[in-house]
């Protein structure tokens, strides 16, 4: 594992140790363990508190549906030089791609007629949102491709391109469940009892997910000793 992941691994669990320190009063910081396992100790500083070994699992498991899926990264970038040949700059550019296209990619010159789409709607100032139905207008193709767009005019000449595919969100609270599974299948019983877990969500859950969770999973029958999501900058205990 490289530097940048073993970095993120120790972000999110010093997220985690500052909502413990907001419940429980008190003093910790999230160091990376130089054994693995475990990923992260979480370390009192007044050594007051004793030390909490934390493992380290992000979700979803599907890297098709993720933010690091290499397709949706080559969609970006080619995105962003079609803009760049139109000499659209200024905005910020976030695409929905569908499902199937994430998952088997798609011809150049889909990217090459979205980036028309969007440099013959981008607004003036404010934002400009279209969907799939709105996208048929302008090309059948991009629709079968492209959910949505949204285009949002900045203050300076920067063009940022980004993708989102939060929409295949899960109801459910599979995708948690998927993440604590996957590590529970990696040690045995008695390491997991010893264990904080942390689900690193990048973006992918949400409240919906992570409540029908807990209403499905008893704590009992969680191996861990303590269970946390991370998600959009915010730590969330699953389980006490």
């Amino acid at each position: 594992m490289g530097n940048a992941e073993r970095e993120r691994e120790r972000c999110v669990c010093q997220l985690v140790a500052e909502q413990i320190n907001r419940e429980e009063g008190t003093d910790y910081r999230a160091d990376l363990c130089r054994d693995d396992p475990p990923d992260v100790l979480l370390v009192s500083e007044s050594g007051k508190h004793r030390t909490r070994e934390a493992e380290v699992v992000s979700t979803p498991q599907d890297f098709t549906i993720r933010y690091d899926n290499k397709n949706t990264q080559k969609f970006e970038r080619q995105l962003r030089a079609a803009l760049s040949v139109l000499q659209v700059s200024g905005f910020d550019v976030l695409v929905g791609w569908r499902q199937h296209a994430v998952r088997f990619g798609m011809d150049l010159t889909v990217i090459s007629e979205l980036a028309k789409i969007i440099a013959a709607t981008a607004p003036s100032d404010g934002h400009r949102h279209l969907r799939g139905v709105e996208i048929y207008k302008y090309s059948p193709e991009v629709a079968r491709q492209v959910d949505y767009f949204r285009v949002r005019r900045c203050s300076s000449a920067m063009l940022a391109v980004h993708s989102s595919c939060l929409f295949w969100a899960p109801k459910d609270g599979s995708w948690v469940e998927e993440a604590v599974a996957k590590k529970a299948q990696t040690y045995d019983a008695a390491l997991c009892a010893r264990f904080l877990l942390v689900i690193d969500g990048l973006c992918h859950l949400d409240g919906e997910q992570m409540t029908a969770y807990r209403a499905a999973a008893p704590a009992d029958r969680i191996s861990f000793a303590e269970v946390w999501a991370v998600t959009m900058g915010r730590a969330y205990r699953l389980k006490p």
